[in-house]
């Protein structure tokens, strides 16, 4: 299976998962960066395998993606370079290093991270729109649950 369709497969994927139907985003002026934590048993094994993805019951998924707002309402996908870190409640860090996938119409960024049962996990991110060269801070938490 080509890279292009693979990435399609999990970008559907992503889309559907029922996890991820919610709209969680934060606006930075005509830039729009999406972002979702879920469990990775929501993907297939087979999906996980082929991104070099680890897959767990205590193994989270975080998607983030940019979208710039255009006039007639629509969005277009941006790249962004992102830099930051995952904490627990107890203060304890870890750096985060996503993965880059491209397809038509799209442009996201996965990584996986361990996390115990129920337990919250804080991500701090730098999230830089690589057009217009601006940054900003970006901080969202999210309780996972082992499955």
């Amino acid at each position: 299976m080509s890279v292009k369709a693979r990435a399609s497969i999990l970008f559907l994927l992503l889309a559907l998962c029922p996890l991820l139907r919610a709209e969680q985003f934060m606006q930075f002026g005509d830039l729009q960066v999406h972002y979702n934590v879920f469990n990775s048993t929501s993907i297939s094994a087979e999906m996980a395998a082929q991104y070099g993805l680890t897959r767990g019951e205590n193994i989270a998924l975080v998607n983030v993606a940019g979208r710039r707002a255009q006039p007639d309402g629509t969005t277009t996908p941006v790249k962004l370079e992102l830099d930051g870190t995952v904490a627990n409640l107890l203060g304890q860090m870890r750096p985060l290093d996503f993965l880059l996938v491209e397809e038509p119409g799209a442009v996201y960024y996965i990584l996986t991270t361990r996390f115990t049962d129920r337990e919250t996990l804080r991500f701090r991110l730098t999230v830089t729109d690589t057009e217009t060269g601006r940054a900003w801070p970006m901080e969202f938490q999210k309780e996972l649950w082992a499955q």
